[in-house]
């Protein structure tokens, strides 16, 4: 059985010395002047959440501290520099990289976080700059350097911070000593299938649980409501916890007959929830119906296994899904995809293949499908998607799950391959419904599950729940998600291009 108690943090910072450097000037042809040490701390703990807010996390700030440059020197006439820190780590730089990335306060608008046009380094009319570099300055926080002939900005300085650089050089320079990232990059690898950016890596199973039908009582995750909701840390592993799982059930949630409590956890905890575009209210309310014509209505019905937004309406379907028990108790039905596909891919690699090749028909009209609601529709809205219930990236690994039956519109799969792609489709029923990976878990009120939507697939068990079962719910997509980590994290440390 999972373990249910809280998880604890304890508060007090790591205090590590580091060794900065005096101040001193760098010009062509210059050498190194020697460095007298200076104590410093750093007040970050791998693991623990940096306090942070929107409007301090952006592109410039480093997701760590105490990553001091100590050395730089200029290399090919300015073209080049070198860099070094005090983890003896050493980087040789484009000068012209160097340049174009300045997000100093001249460069880049520190209230809109926009560059300022005009001192780019470069214009429409060619007056560009050469990105040679005409001198360097070790300082405190940092790098100073100053241009050559720069048509922009002249004769000033730019600004570089030594977690700035410290941050990039591994990307964008090349590794001349020491360890190529920084210690705090590993801290980043279980975010980087969810960044949105292209080429990015499929999430990566090794850093997640997968699991069956244990036959246990309550085999998931549990958090306190209150300690996620009132504590950075415990937020940010909350996250990480779901990602790893693909299931975290919250005990201790207060009761609401509204949708305050649900939207205040989303919104500060998980980066918000998305707003339904035929709906006025970004939740969704479902409680019990007399003669339900949709299945989610009919709540003494069994609700076959599913992910929600099968046929999404903003691009692809949302990460994370929400559902907070606002009355009465009912019986989830829970099944990890990811485990799933795992097996059909071991045991029959034809029927994986058919489903990763070829597209599932669906169609969503977004107010007949919500005849049974409480809620007022906005507006009209129909929706037709095709892609694979299995989704992959080019080397097989698995990105998401999309699949709701109730949807399911005509096969387009060709006819030479439709009799096997519907043999695998079958099988695939049977697998998330079969005893083997479908567990039952119990909810009621005061709890609420969160789910990762592109892994697990959720149904509702057959004539087990209470007559006044009312949940609300609704989902977070992946690029408010991924936002709300970052800022946790302190920054976001940048991955390297593939």
């Amino acid at each position: 059985m999972a373990d249910m108690t809280a998880v604890h943090w304890d508060p007090a910072p790591c205090l590590v010395p580091i060794e900065p450097v005096n101040v001193f000037v760098l010009k062509l042809g210059s050498k190194e002047k020697p460095r007298r040490p200076m104590r410093v701390c750093r007040s970050f703990r791998v693991g623990r959440a940096h306090k942070s807010t929107v409007a301090a996390v952006h592109a410039a700030v480093a997701p760590f501290d105490g990553a001091k440059c100590v050395t730089a020197s200029i290399l090919n006439a300015g073209k080049q520099i070198r860099v070094g820190f005090g983890d003896g780590s050493a980087f040789e730089l484009h000068g012209r990289w160097l340049r174009d990335s300045c997000r100093d306060a001249v460069v880049v608008s520190q209230q809109a976080g926009e560059r300022y046009l005009d001192k780019i380094a470069f214009s429409p009319e060619g007056r560009h700059s050469s990105g040679e570099v005409e001198e360097l300055r070790l300082c405190e926080d940092g790098l100073e350097v100053a241009w050559k002939g720069d048509p922009q900005l002249g004769e000033g300085m730019s600004h570089f911070s030594s977690g700035f650089l410290r941050m990039y050089a591994p990307v964008a320079g090349k590794v001349l000593e020491g360890q190529r990232h920084h210690p705090r990059n590993e801290d980043f690898h279980w975010l980087r299938g969810y960044s949105g950016f292209s080429r990015a890596p499929a999430p990566d199973l090794c850093l997640k649980k997968l699991w069956k039908n244990q036959g246990v009582t309550d085999q998931f995750e549990h958090r306190n409501f209150h300690t996620v909701r009132h504590s950075d840390s415990a937020n940010l592993e909350m996250m990480q916890a779901v990602m790893e799982h693909g299931v975290v059930i919250l005990d201790n949630v207060p009761h609401s007959q509204d949708s305050s409590i649900l939207l205040d956890f989303v919104n500060h905890c998980l980066g918000g929830m998305q707003k339904d575009p035929a709906r006025e209210e970004p939740n969704w309310v479902i409680q019990k119906k007399a003669g339900a014509v949709s299945v989610s209505y009919a709540q003494e019905k069994r609700l076959h296994n599913h992910t929600d937004q099968s046929v999404p309406a903003h691009g692809i379907p949302a990460l994370v899904l929400v559902v907070n028990y606002v009355e009465g108790s009912g019986v989830n039905t829970l099944v990890d995809g990811y485990a799933v596909a795992e097996a059909l891919r071991e045991r029959h690699p034809q029927a994986f293949q058919k489903l990763t090749r070829y597209g599932n028909c669906q169609e969503r009209d977004f107010v007949k499908s919500r005849v049974d609601s409480s809620q007022q529709g906005t507006q009209s809205m129909l929706l037709a998607t095709r892609s694979p219930i299995i989704q992959t990236d080019a080397q097989g690994n698995l990105i998401r799950l999309q699949f709701n039956e109730v949807f399911r519109t005509p096969s387009t799969v060709p006819y030479e391959v439709f009799q096997e792609w519907y043999d695998a489709y079958l099988l695939w029923n049977e697998m998330i419904h079969g005893s083997e990976f479908e567990v039952e878990v119990p909810i009621s009120q005061g709890q609420m599950l969160i789910l990762d939507n592109w892994r697990v697939l959720h149904g509702r068990a057959d004539r087990k729940s209470s007559p006044n079962r009312k949940i609300m719910g609704g989902t977070v997509v992946r690029e408010a998600f991924h936002s709300k980590a970052v800022q946790l994290l302190g920054g976001f440390y940048p991955p390297e291009e593939t």
